[in-house]
């Protein structure tokens, strides 16, 4: 039995360092930081030649949470961070379930649209305010 594994690519555009990754048979998808990322033109360039490279099933990924973990800005919509979200929760629960909708919403259709597969959010941590990693990109520390 193989592994399937997740690596990375080193910066804008494929290159020749990249190709031996992206072309090992064990790849199963490509996460992308904001090491990669210019601009939404730039962004689809580079998914389109990971693609080229790995073969249209490979999955690309990204953290593009929202608040202060969004891999890419410039372009893309300034995203709440899950807590703003789980406040205007507290505020009014039918609020905070439609500003949680529209925020994935818009998440996703600009991922979706420059190439991207995948976003590792939202976080299912619960903030009990010991966790400076987890901080603000939890909803709340209520389940």
């Amino acid at each position: 039995m193989s592994a399937t594994v997740v690596a990375d690519v080193i910066g804008f555009r494929v290159c020749e360092q990249d190709r031996a990754v992206l072309r090992h048979p064990n790849l199963g998808g490509i996460c992308l930081f904001a090491r990669n990322y210019s601009d939404p033109e730039q962004l689809r360039s580079l998914c389109d030649q990971i693609r080229q490279e790995a073969g249209p099933d490979v999955l690309i990924c990204v953290d593009q949470e929202g608040g202060r973990i969004q891999r890419f800005r410039e372009g893309f919509s300034d995203l709440p961070s899950a807590r703003v979200l789980g406040q205007i929760f507290d505020q009014d629960e039918k609020t905070g379930l439609d500003a949680t909708r529209v925020a994935a919403q818009v998440m996703a259709g600009e991922l979706k649209n420059s190439g991207v597969d995948l976003s590792f959010a939202p976080v299912a941590d619960l903030e009990f305010g010991v966790s400076e990693v987890i901080g603000n990109r939890s909803f709340h520390r209520q389940p």
